[in-house]
């Protein structure tokens, strides 16, 4: 021992002799290194790091606090060249720092080097100071529950990390920053190949308390079983681009992966079709689940499963079979009616949701009717129609309504099929008698001052919130659709632009006034980013990145709220984007336009729909007004 402990001094001291040594105090670091080693000779202690460190405490007592400090950082410098081969030490600032203190293994006190080189040369060399303790306290934990190695390193690990750190941090800060430094850490462990990629989550969101409830009864001896498998996603992710999949998700499908394979390494358990069963039985301990039933969790298992199809080479549809409905149960005479009423309101242009309540209601309807013993349109009478409408229990007046609208539109479609009389529909009672507000419309100030805010606009946001509020306000179109439109929708020639409207799935060619045309074009060449090659050719685009298509119409409510806003205008609390739309249509009936002219240019699926804004116009409104006389009798 005291041979090796005197090569070793002799080789720090050499070290510290070199031109392009920056180390000082060559001979306080001998004298130290002297007097220690007649400290060992004269009681016959074997050198060790920790005999020099009881050494130094004693020392303490004899010596003055500079000259302490300068003994300390050369015992520092003689152990890392120990452990390193080099004497590239920072300054020692207290005994914790050496190996034989710190509670760490020899791996991860190697890594705490590792790492602060890997941030001074790849990311900002101030997270290693940032996150240095956090990082510290788990390698200490680690190695406390004889983890060694930064590859032997598992979920647990990091969960017990949770529970006797993170926990008892006392301040949310610097629970934050631990969770910040463990996310750092097993980033660049996976880079090392340590540990797989879906450590980095473990602790964020609060995950590590949710992961306990996804342990099994009894688990496997897998080691590391996702490993194998992130390549593998990654790659069906991708093969999710020949059915168009949006990266939005994409995105969602990956977090699904990430929970799965978390559940893999949490029950060290192989990926198998029995696997995913045992997962999906697990998923109301996941985030945001409520009940194994749900959306969330079927998207869920349709991610895994579509994966095993991927894995097997048997993914040539992303088609799994779907939840049987309900009216696929029915007889082939009622299911055959209610499948042409959906069609026809379908042709109507109806939306999924609008579909999805003519379909509950009629095959609620048609089951009524199974259970009764009826089995032909024919014996279809009134008093049938009145006994299923009051007996069909809803949760609201509203929701019961609701229904019985849904009720009359099939006995009229059954009607004009000749399957059932054209008064059969009477024999539904309203819950309510019906009601229409008058319509909300920007005043007249308000388009004033929009019209103001147009001339003067000039930074990019100023230019876009003109555009889209413009677009609504002279053509009445809807915020969905602004949000959707393309550069190529745009036939500057003509002065046109067409596109499929979302809500009724209605293709629409609607006159540009050269007043929205210059205020889209202006944003399209000023204010639209350079850098938006994400945006796949929409018009309307985040300013900042990732520079992808706006997808949420409050957008559009957020231009016509920041302009108004610039005049002292408010929003009255449930008044949105849509007002522009309102006022559009109430500025052309006032203007003298048909109603008929008016339901096209808003792209209605029926005229009666325009009808809403009639009294808005209050000066022929006033043409009409009923006489008394009835009521005053």
């Amino acid at each position: 021992m005291q041979i090796n402990y005197l090569d070793a001094v002799s080789s720090v001291l050499n070290m510290m002799k070199q031109p392009d040594s920056a180390c000082k105090n060559i001979d306080m670091h001998r004298t130290c290194y002297t007097t220690f080693f007649k400290y060992l000779m004269d009681n016959d202690i074997p050198f060790s790091m920790d005999a020099a460190l009881d050494w130094l405490e004693i020392k303490k007592l004899e010596i003055s606090y500079e000259a302490c400090s300068q003994y300390r950082n050369a015992l520092f410098r003689l152990e890392h060249y120990l452990l390193f081969g080099d004497i590239e030490s920072p300054f020692c600032r207290s005994e914790d720092s050496f190996f034989c203190r710190s509670g760490m293994s020899e791996s991860f006190f190697r890594l705490t080097y590792e790492l602060e080189k890997y941030y001074a040369s790849n990311q900002n060399p101030s997270y290693y100071h940032t996150y240095s303790v956090a990082t510290k306290e788990f390698f200490k934990l680690a190695t406390s529950l004889g983890i060694t190695e930064p590859e032997a390193v598992t979920i647990d690990t990091l969960i017990e990390y949770w529970n006797t750190y993170c926990k008892s941090c006392g301040s949310p800060d610097r629970c934050q920053n631990a969770v910040c430094a463990m996310t750092a850490l097993m980033k660049y462990l996976h880079l090392r190949g340590d540990v797989p990629e879906c450590y980095q989550l473990v602790l964020f969101g609060g995950n590590a308390e949710i992961l306990p409830g996804m342990r099994l009864p009894k688990t496997g001896v897998a080691f590391h079983p996702s490993v194998p498998l992130e390549h593998k996603a990654e790659e069906y992710l991708d093969a999710l681009n020949d059915w168009k999949y949006m990266e939005s998700s994409k995105a969602v499908y990956r977090n699904d992966f990430t929970w799965y394979f978390m559940f893999l390494e949490l029950n060290r358990l192989e990926h198998s079709p029995e696997t995913v069963t045992l997962w999906i039985d697990m998923l109301p301990d996941c985030p945001d689940q409520a009940k194994a039933g749900n959306s969330i969790s079927a998207r869920r298992s349709h991610t895994i499963r579509m994966f095993g199809k991927y894995l097997q080479g048997t993914m040539e549809s992303n088609i799994t079979a779907g939840q049987k409905r309900a009216s696929d149960q029915l007889p082939s005479w009622s299911k055959t009616i209610l499948d042409g009423f959906i069609e026809s309101r379908k042709r109507d242009g109806m939306a999924n949701n609008t579909l999805t309540m003519c379909r509950s209601a009629g095959c609620r309807f048609f089951k009524y009717l199974e259970d009764n013993g009826i089995d032909h349109p024919m014996s279809i009478t009134p008093d049938v129609v009145k006994a299923f409408h009051n007996q069909d229990v809803h949760s609201t007046p509203e929701s019961k309504n609701a229904y019985g609208s849904k009720l009359r539109q099939l006995l009229r479609y059954m009607a004009g099929q000749d399957l059932v009389l054209p008064t059969l529909v009477f024999a539904v009672s309203a819950g309510c008698a019906p009601h229409r507000s008058i319509v909300d419309v920007l005043s007249d100030d308000m388009v004033k001052k929009i019209y103001e805010y147009r001339e003067k606009a000039s930074t990019p946001i100023e230019l876009r919130d003109t555009a889209m509020v413009m677009l609504g306000l002279r053509m009445g179109i809807r915020g969905a659709d602004i949000l959707k439109l393309q550069v190529n929708d745009f036939d500057w020639k003509n002065k046109t632009v067409s596109f499929i409207q979302q809500k009724t799935r209605k293709a629409i060619t609607l006159p540009v006034p050269t007043d929205v045309g210059n205020s889209v074009y202006k944003y399209i060449m000023d204010g639209r980013p350079e850098s938006a090659a994400a945006g796949n050719g929409y018009i309307f685009i985040r300013h900042q990145a990732p520079y992808i298509p706006l997808k949420v119409t409050t957008a559009c409510r957020g231009a016509l709220k920041r302009i108004l806003a610039e005049y002292g205008f408010e929003l009255s609390a449930g008044q949105g984007f849509h007002m522009t739309r309102k006022t559009f249509a109430t500025r052309m009936l006032r203007a003298g336009n048909r109603l008929d002219d008016i339901s096209n240019a808003l792209g209605h699926a029926r005229q009666e729909t325009a009808e809403v804004y009639l009294e808005r116009d209050e000066d022929k409104m006033r043409l009409c007004p009923l006489e008394f006389g009835g009521v005053l009798s």
